[in-house]
């Protein structure tokens, strides 16, 4: 019983001594390198800050407070890259923050994680709202990676295409552009075209981009119809349609979309494997 309580005593002496130390190590780092309490206690929320968000990306941590988020948002997006006008200003088609985040990732080679890039897109979505959906998060990104396809860029300009199913459309709260798309008829894809400095120049996108099949290629059905061009020119969406081949009985294995000249000149090609497998929430009531 003596040793125990000796034990117990040694322990608390330990623990004193080492919260001691502590307090003694950050007085030290205080005296030497701050002028004031509150550029000390700034740099200590950092310190705190980032510690928080590796155990988050490593998993320990399930979600981010509010503060946290907005610091993850600012530190890869706000500060890195674009100021606050970029995302006020930002005109987005149904594919919305997931697919720039996404582009950012990919082409720009920024320094986001996978749990990063959920939270940034989801921040993005409550703060600058494009659609409502009553779709979880998780089905939209299913979703949009079902039927978007992208590229790495000629000559700095990239590209981003979306098959504009009705499910894709439904579950970004866009269906009545199902039937102002007419897709009981039509195979429609919205096409973008960015660049990250410069301008990009509209094109006859009717002249070149087609559709082909195991059976092989369509053209395009004009018009051709531009959705929104930004006002620095930087990006530009518009919409593309051929007769509908993706949905029944017979449709094809794959579709290819190809687009000539736009940025050098090697055609962009994307590619669809049929039937685009979509999650079982979206399947429910929609036909392709």
């Amino acid at each position: 019983m003596r040793i125990i309580i000796k034990l117990v005593k040694w322990m608390a002496v330990a623990t004193v001594a080492v919260v001691a130390l502590a307090f003694a190590a950050v007085a030290l780092v205080y005296l030497a390198f701050y002028d004031s309490r509150e550029d000390f206690d700034s740099d200590a929320r950092t310190y705190v800050r980032a510690v928080r968000l590796e155990l988050f990306n490593l998993g320990y941590i399930r979600e981010l407070g509010t503060d946290d988020v907005r610091y993850v948002y600012q530190k890869r997006c706000y500060r890195q890259c674009h100021g606050e006008s970029a995302m006020i200003t930002a005109i987005l088609s149904p594919s919305g923050w997931i697919q720039v985040v996404e582009r950012m990732r990919m082409k720009e080679k920024v320094e986001i994680s996978g749990r990063e890039a959920d939270v940034i897109i989801r921040y993005l979505e409550e703060k600058y709202p494009t659609t409502k959906s009553g779709y979880s998060y998780e089905v939209r990104k299913a979703i949009h990676h079902a039927v978007w396809r992208n590229d790495m860029g000629q000559g700095d300009i990239y590209c981003d295409v979306v098959l504009a199913t009705p499910q894709y459309l439904k579950s970004i709260g866009a269906e009545h552009l199902i039937d102002e798309y007419q897709l009981k008829d039509y195979d429609v894809f919205i096409v973008a075209f960015t660049v990250h400095e410069g301008e990009v120049a509209l094109a006859e996108l009717d002249n070149i981009a087609w559709l082909r099949t195991p059976d092989g290629k369509a053209s395009t059905i004009p018009p051709w119809r531009l959705r929104f061009q930004t006002a620095d020119k930087h990006h530009y969406e518009a919409d593309i349609r051929f007769r509908k081949v993706t949905g029944g009985k017979h449709a094809p294995k794959w579709v290819e979309l190809g687009i000539e000249n736009v940025g050098g000149p090697e055609t962009r090609v994307f590619r669809w494997e049929l039937p685009i497998q979509y999650p079982k929430e979206i399947e429910e009531g929609v036909g392709q």
